[in-house]
């Protein structure tokens, strides 16, 4: 099996993140779905995936601050909401699309919704 987050672990149409061990609390992993950048974050034990990418102007979300349930963009602080994708703050209005996540015995997935 190749290394996490290459997205040479598909399985059809889901991903392989990696081992739940190996993705700890408040941390951000980079897969590719298909086309798509998704980032996966593991905030307080559950295990979100949004498009990789601010809606205001495609500045990558990977490394924005996670808190109350909602990533940070820091390129101009737009933020989002991890459980619905929604804009909660402008300068974005438009919602990140949003991928499911399935936990399958010691391994997370990412697929499209």
């Amino acid at each position: 099996m190749s290394a996490p987050g290459t997205g040479a672990g598909r399985v059809g149409e889901r991903v392989l993140v990696g081992r739940i061990a190996d993705l700890p609390e408040g941390s951000q992993t980079s897969v590719r779905v298909g086309d798509q950048n998704v980032l996966v974050i593991r905030d307080q034990g559950t295990f979100y995936a949004l498009r990789n990418v601010c809606t205001h102007q495609n500045f990558p979300l990977e490394g924005g601050p996670v808190e109350d349930g909602a990533i940070t963009c820091t390129k101009h602080g737009a933020r989002f909401d991890l459980q619905t994708g929604r804009a909660l703050r402008l300068p974005a209005v438009k919602a990140v699309r949003l991928f499911r996540t399935e936990v399958e015995g010691e391994e997370v997935y990412v697929s499209p919704l």
